[in-house]
């Protein structure tokens, strides 16, 4: 009888055992570490957020979330990886704006497709543009840029850190029916050393390296692209508050699966996810990085990448500035 008991523990332990490693998930998933593949270097703000999330994520699903950075080529190198990837859930791109929307529109030869290569789970926060003016420029607001383009047409350059700075001020600009020239630099540091040096009046920067410049006046905030001013920069006005209503644009980072991942692993995902974003812990860390978090279903996502390519394609049609 003692042996049978022993016998019976012993099962019952192993049991336990057995599903202590897998996943609360769909089928026990994920029995195996999870891979975060990053479209951009170790310290930027893909990054940080996604090794931010990828912890806490972790402890919800009681497995490990690795990160790994597979940078290059505006972001292509990476999404192209997990492409190719097996759907199972185990390898998924954090990337955004740039893979999903900027890239499809701005490149003709694309090797991969954002719809048919990948299944969307969801958007992890989002971040405005800030347009900044060098401190000895002669325009302190968003109006009174525009007003110096007229008086100067043709002489006002603007420095940007890839496609998802070039487009959205390039869409500005049409809708402020002014010319600006783009200077293009390799990243946002780059630029702002650019601007701080005086070798361009203007920046459209990402809200994370723009917010010291501005704090330790280094640098004019003209105003932020979001909807809604940002807490980090809550004195600086959105383009809305500017003159131009209509503008409301953020860039994101998010998570997108290869295409044929089940809807049960995506969809828990990105319930996990949706969780852990809006968990005290993680949401206030965000907020001190001037990132909104988000964490929308799969089809809110696709939606939004959707309504972006259509709302910047018809400007690079018109200005003829896709590239091979």
């Amino acid at each position: 009888m003692k042996k049978m008991k022993k016998a019976i523990v012993s099962v019952a332990l192993m049991v336990v055992s057995s599903v202590a490693l897998g996943g609360n998930g769909p089928d026990g998933y994920p029995s195996e570490p999870v891979r975060f593949v990053v479209s951009f270097a170790p310290g930027g703000g893909t990054d940080l957020v996604a090794r931010l999330v990828a912890a806490e994520l972790s402890k919800r699903m009681g497995q490990s979330v690795v990160v790994e950075n597979k940078a290059g080529a505006s972001g292509i190198i990476a999404a192209q990886y997990v492409a190719r990837a097996t759907p199972d859930g185990y390898t998924l791109l954090v990337g955004g704006s740039g893979p999903m929307v900027f890239n499809p529109i701005m490149k003709n030869d694309l090797p991969y497709d954002p719809v048919k290569d990948f299944e969307p789970v969801t958007i992890l926060g989002s971040y405005p543009l800030v347009f900044l003016a060098g401190v000895k420029e002669p325009f302190d607001s968003v109006k009174d840029m525009v007003k110096y383009a007229e008086d100067h047409p043709g002489d006002l350059n603007y420095g940007s850190f890839g496609y998802s700075s070039q487009v959205p001020t390039e869409y500005f600009a049409s809708i402020a029916d002014i010319k600006l020239n783009q200077i293009p630099y390799k990243g946002s540091s780059a630029a702002a050393q650019a601007l701080l040096a005086g070798n361009i009046p203007v920046f459209v920067s990402d809200i994370g390296p723009a917010a010291p410049l501005v704090a330790a006046g280094q640098a004019k905030a003209l105003a932020v692209t979001s909807a809604e001013r940002n807490p980090i920069l809550p004195d600086v006005p959105t383009l809305a508050e500017s003159g131009f209503p209509d503008f409301d644009f953020s860039l994101y980072s998010a998570v997108a699966a290869p295409k044929g991942t089940p809807a049960a692993i995506t969809d828990y995902l990105q319930k996990e996810l949706h969780a852990v974003l809006h968990s005290p812990a993680v949401s206030e860390r965000l907020a001190t990085m001037g990132i909104k978090p988000e964490g929308m279903p799969p089809a809110e996502a696709a939606a939004r990448y959707a309504r972006e390519i259509g709302l910047f394609q018809p400007i690079v049609d018109k200005l003829g500035i896709k590239t091979n």
